[in-house]
């Protein structure tokens, strides 16, 4: 795509946004952590050893620091349009390039966190036959939305 338009993607604060999911889902696990050992302390009184709770929430723990690159991928994410194409570009060791000819979009679907609605970006998604391209974190994802669904009309009708 030679003569595409770049668009802008929210980076910064959807880092903090990422940053922020991972340490509540940390919470939880603590916070689920100190009731099991509430409970054990409760119901088992001395026989209680508060090891085996500790080892058994490690494991969730640790799934939740596997997806810990969902903090920087917003930084390695670009997004752009031409008159008859969409390509998204995304990946920090391992690239991915999704193109989506426009004439094929059946539907435009546009999926906001509620930070997202906040600062004002969101994911589009563009479903074609057989396929989908998702443009991750654009900023004013509706009037993106809008100049697609124009580069779609006048795709359609040459």
């Amino acid at each position: 795509m030679k003569n595409g338009t770049v668009i802008h993607t929210c980076k910064w604060k959807r880092i903090l946004e990422a940053l922020l999911e991972i340490i509540l889902k940390i919470i939880g696990v603590y916070i689920s952590y100190l009731l099991f050992n509430l409970l054990g302390e409760f119901l088992l009184g001395d026989k209680y050893q508060s090891e085996t709770v500790y080892s058994l929430l490690l494991l969730p723990t640790l799934y939740v620091l596997k997806g810990a690159d969902i903090i920087i991928s917003p930084y390695f994410v670009v997004v752009k349009i031409s008159e008859n194409e969409v390509q998204s570009r995304t990946g920090i060791f391992t690239h991915r390039l999704d193109k989506l000819q426009l004439k094929t979009v059946e539907n435009i679907e546009i999926v906001s966190t509620l930070l997202g609605r906040v600062f004002n970006y969101s994911t589009i998604y563009l479903y074609a036959h057989g396929s989908w391209v998702r443009l991750p974190y654009v900023i004013q994802p509706e009037e993106i939305k809008t100049q697609i669904e124009s580069n779609l009309e006048n795709v359609r009708s040459k």
